[in-house]
């Protein structure tokens, strides 16, 4: 909960709150510093999301004395960043339709390209983290809702495609320990075990300290040898 607070940050670095909704504007230009310390952490509570919500239609990005110069509150630069801001604010309650979670991705990038020297790019670019991360948390959830109803053939088609899309994920290991239990669970014949063989390999290969699962694996690797 603490490190998802921080987020607040990126509200309250241009003032002091006046109550749970409300922000005073303040006179620097400090950007959010929320996405520098965590920016793979996808998850917020529905509370944490209604008060950041809340707390964006408030918040004015730089005080009104700044309005007239190239960073000012009306600026196009601004605009742009506020409208990519707040779409990813409204893309933040998980759910299979990551429609909101693409358009963000989509401003933002407009952001970069437009302002590349902007002193906000790299804010910009720890958002865009984020919610790359929330639609990997995504494309894990399909796959492994597969797995839990027992249709193995489409969990396994989502979990190898989920591993080519997303190779560095936090979720590799346990998408790949899966794929191995399925390939067991269809292994009804020995070329069909040559499939479990093979991942039953990588798993040990590139988790070798994941000693409960190497062990409950190397009992399925000993049953389909006798195939």
């Amino acid at each position: 909960m603490n490190k998802k607070i921080i987020f607040l940050s990126l509200f309250i670095i241009f003032g002091c709150y006046k109550d749970q909704y409300v922000l005073k504007n303040s006179d620097n230009h400090i950007y959010p510093h929320f996405f520098h310390s965590n920016p793979y952490n996808p998850h917020f509570s529905k509370n944490e999301i209604s008060i950041l919500k809340n707390v964006f239609k408030n918040w004015n990005f730089f005080s009104k004395k700044d309005s007239s110069n190239s960073y000012g509150h009306n600026s196009e630069e601004n605009r742009l960043f506020k409208r990519g801001l707040n779409e990813f604010i409204h893309s933040l309650d998980f759910n299979l339709d990551q429609t909101k979670t693409y358009a963000a991705i989509d401003t933002l990038n407009q952001f970069i390209t437009k302002y590349p020297n902007s002193p906000k790019i790299q804010e910009v670019k720890n958002i865009i983290v984020k919610l790359i991360k929330k639609i990997e948390k995504r494309d894990y959830y399909i796959a492994n809702t597969y797995f839990l109803m027992h249709k193995y053939k489409a969990a396994l088609v989502y979990f190898k495609d989920f591993i080519k899309k997303h190779p560095k994920s936090i979720y590799k290991e346990k998408a790949l320990y899966k794929i191995c239990i399925i390939t067991y669970k269809m292994a009804v014949n020995k070329e069909k075990a040559l499939d479990f063989f093979d991942v039953y390999q990588k798993y040990i290969k590139l988790y070798p300290d994941s000693y409960s699962n190497i062990k409950k694996l190397k009992t399925y690797y000993k049953e389909l040898l006798k195939l």
